[in-house]
């Protein structure tokens, strides 16, 4: 999330927008900064309502963690921006995120770009316009994280022969993202197309989503999945549709090619939000930044 957050924030955290979450797992605290907890005593994931509904491009808290011996309550906790919301179909194309076919692209969100310069940029230049440190392939050329609008100023020097976005070839797979199979060979700038689930949507169980929605069946939804001789499989029972009981999201941090987000994991199940992100209460970065409200 660097850019919109840094490292050392104090955020405040509003468990109130989206409602309140009951503890699931009652009998536990904190020790240090370690999370201690009776596991024998557990409560169904409930949740009172809000006065918001988890939006798009909401900066949203939740905890996510790949092993199931942990309880939800007490699995790591994140912070990431929502792209999409149950019912949407989001698609990453050329490093540019749409959602129901339309581009929905915030401005300060930071991409890989490519840059030559006439002579070696300074790094103070940097550090005051909040690009983040980068690789050089030699002295004159450099590639930085950094959103458009730094793109932009840090263009408008003289000595900056030109910038350019780096994404990822269509062609490249890359083993470390959603669904982690070859058979999608997506990346991180050409994703999807991805359905994100909603409560009570069923979807044709076939060759082509397995791979996408068996971990999140088994593993979220809680049911036994299998799929043989082209027939899926729920709880030993033979069927040609599956209807999802709960609502999913899709997170991406930032700082979007350093981060382990949705891109990765695949859905947030709505039991793991937290909150929303709403305020920054403290910052030692204050150059440049806008305070108090998140955006």
């Amino acid at each position: 999330m660097h850019g919109t957050l840094f490292e050392g924030d104090h955020v405040v955290i509003n468990k109130l927008a989206y409602g309140a979450r009951l503890p699931i797992t009652p009998l536990s605290f904190r020790l240090g900064g370690d999370k201690k907890y009776v596991d024998w005593v557990q409560l169904p994931y409930l949740r009172f309502f809000g006065f918001s509904a988890i939006k798009r491009n909401d900066v949203v808290a939740f905890n996510f963690d790949l092993t199931d011996e942990v309880p939800v309550d007490m699995r790591q906790e994140y912070i990431k921006r929502c792209v999409a919301v149950p019912g949407d179909t989001l698609q990453i194309t050329g490093s540019k995120v749409y959602v129901n076919s339309v581009m929905d692209e915030p401005p300060y969100i930071y991409k890989n770009y490519s840059i030559k310069s006439e002579r070696v940029i300074d790094a103070l230049l940097l550090k005051r316009l909040h690009i983040l440190p980068g690789t050089s392939a030699d002295q004159l050329t450099y590639n930085f994280f950094m959103s458009a609008a730094q793109a932009d100023s840090l263009y408008k020097l003289k000595y900056i022969s030109s910038i350019t976005l780096q994404p990822y070839s269509k062609e490249y797979y890359h083993p470390a993202v959603f669904p982690n199979y070859s058979t999608l060979p997506w990346n991180y700038d050409f994703f999807g197309p991805l359905y994100i689930p909603r409560e009570g949507d069923s979807i044709l169980l076939d060759k082509n989503n397995i791979t996408i929605y068996k971990r999140l069946i088994e593993r979220f939804e809680e049911e036994k999945f299998s799929f043989k001789n082209d027939t899926a499989f729920i709880s030993d029972k033979a069927t040609l549709y599956y209807t999802f009981k709960n609502n999913y999201y899709f997170v991406i941090g930032d700082n979007r090619y350093n981060s382990t987000d949705s891109r990765n994991w695949g859905f947030i199940p709505e039991s793991h939000i937290i909150g929303r992100a709403d305020l920054i209460l403290y910052s030692s970065q204050t150059s440049g930044r806008s305070f108090l409200k998140i955006n």
